[in-house]
Formats: structure tokens, sequence, C-alpha cells
């Protein structure tokens, strides 16, 4: 069965989604995991599995070089397979912040309980997602207009939205 979307009157937003090891380790977690993006409405625009290097976490974490616990996170983020999403909705980097919760694991468990970090969460580090801003002016000059306009089925192979024909 193809789940199609209807029309969105917004531009959608994209927003990089990343799953951390910690949870790409369990394939119930990951179902679950993807289970929420799509409860939550949001168009998967890109899926892959990746696995960092050492030298891809310092890149990517380069930003908090030089903070207490930057060696600890890219030690981990580097441990073992990941899945990175691009996901897109209107709003998007506010609702997978939400969706998200707190980064530390404690506090998502006090004011954000059914946040995934609350949920799946193990410490601040190993706190099940990443999410960054993401901008992509091709996608948006070429793609978004058809994905909004709701011309787009679910591939639950692939587990990505794609454009209809």
């Amino acid at each position: 069965m193809l789940l199609t979307a209807g029309r969105l009157s917004k531009v959608l937003q994209l927003t990089l989604a990343v799953i951390k090891p910690d949870a790409v380790a369990h394939p119930l977690m990951m179902e679950a995991l993807h289970q929420r993006i799509l409860d939550n409405k949001f168009v998967v625009v890109r899926c892959k599995d990746l696995v960092w290097r050492k030298q891809d976490s310092e890149r990517f974490y380069a930003e908090h070089s030089g903070r207490f616990f930057y060696q600890r996170l890219v030690e981990f983020m580097s441990s073992g397979p990941m899945r990175a999403y691009i996901l897109a909705r209107e709003d998007a980097i506010r609702h997978w912040r939400e969706l998200m919760g707190p980064t530390k694991v404690f506090r998502a468990r006090y004011t954000s309980p059914e946040s995934i970090r609350a949920q799946f969460g193990l410490t601040d580090t190993r706190n099940t997602t990443h999410g960054s801003d993401f901008s992509v002016d091709e996608w948006m000059e070429k793609e978004e207009p058809s994905f909004r306009s709701g011309r787009m089925h679910y591939d639950h192979q692939n587990q990505i939205h794609t454009l209809s024909s």
C-alpha cells in the first residue's frame, strides 16, 4: 500500500536528522524511531546509513572543539553505524527539535517525557538523535513544489518518500 500526502499549504523546510549509533544498534528501536518520524508528518526526502571515521566526527562537531564533551562525542559518533535523514515539512527544524527533546536526557525525561530523547536516550552523549538546520537551494527550486503539491508516495522498501510520476 502506498501512502500519499495531501497538498501542503506552506513552503517545506528541510532539517538534518541523525539517528546515533546507540539507537541504530537496536533494530526495534530504529523501527520505532522511523515510525515516530512518519507519525509526526515528516516527509523523508533522503535516508542514508553511514559510518563515520574519527576525522569525520571531528569535522562535523568542530564548533564544539575544546569543550569538555568534545572528545567523548567524537569517539561515540564514530563508534558504529548511524542513519541520516533529510526531513521536510512545514517548520521542520522546530518540529524536529521538539520531537527530539532537550539534549540532556535527565531534563528531557522531566520536561518533555514524550520526546525521543526522554524515551530512548541513555546519557547526554548517547541521546539517540542529532538535529541540524539544512538548506539546499536546488531542492527548494526543483523538488519542494512537487512534494508540497502532494505528488509523492511513501516507498516502504527504501523507507523514503518519492515523487510520483
